[in-house]
């Protein structure tokens, strides 16, 4: 993988172990849920994430899963894509179309529309919508926050996976 393709994700404030994690992970079907303040930075992190790993490397991936209804996500499947990314999720149906991709074996990109910066919190929060997932492993919850050094333009990254091989926790 070109090392400079990881440029806009190690400034914006991911770790090189977290971006190899996420490499790992968005290999397989998973829920990757971006949570923190609004205006904290969550969609462009999402887009990053999305860029990154799927357009860079010529795998088609969506950005419009918030006005997609259930039978165009099983049409995303067909049409072999590899994921979609849901902004601003804010009711339950919201997160039921995310949870759909991700039992679709596609990759889900989670951003609500505002929760907890922290990562534990905010799979807390994922759990309340979504009880389901609470038995799965295959989520990856990273938590955004304002770094107090505005001068760095690096925001606060907290980071929690879940099962298997890929148990990962850093601040």
């Amino acid at each position: 993988m070109s090392q400079h393709i990881f440029q806009p994700l190690l400034a914006f404030g991911l770790t090189v172990p977290q971006l190899e994690t996420l490499r790992q992970r968005l290999n397989v079907p998973q829920l990757v849920y971006v949570c923190g303040p609004a205006g904290g930075g969550k969609t462009r992190l999402a887009l990053l994430i999305a860029w990154t790993y799927f357009q860079a490397y010529q795998r088609p991936f969506r950005m419009d899963g918030a006005d997609m209804s259930d039978d165009q996500i099983r049409q995303s499947v067909k049409d072999k894509n590899c994921g979609i990314l849901f902004n601003d999720m804010a009711v339950v149906k919201d997160y039921a179309k995310a949870e759909l991709c991700l039992k679709s074996h596609m990759v889900a990109l989670g951003v609500p529309f505002d929760g907890p910066a922290n990562a534990s919190q905010a799979q807390d929060y994922l759990h309340a919508h979504l009880p389901n997932l609470a038995a799965r492993d295959d989520v990856t919850v990273i938590g955004v926050g304002r770094d107090g050094d505005s001068a760095t333009g690096r925001s606060k990254i907290d980071f929690l996976t879940t099962g298997g091989s890929f148990q990962y926790r850093a601040k």
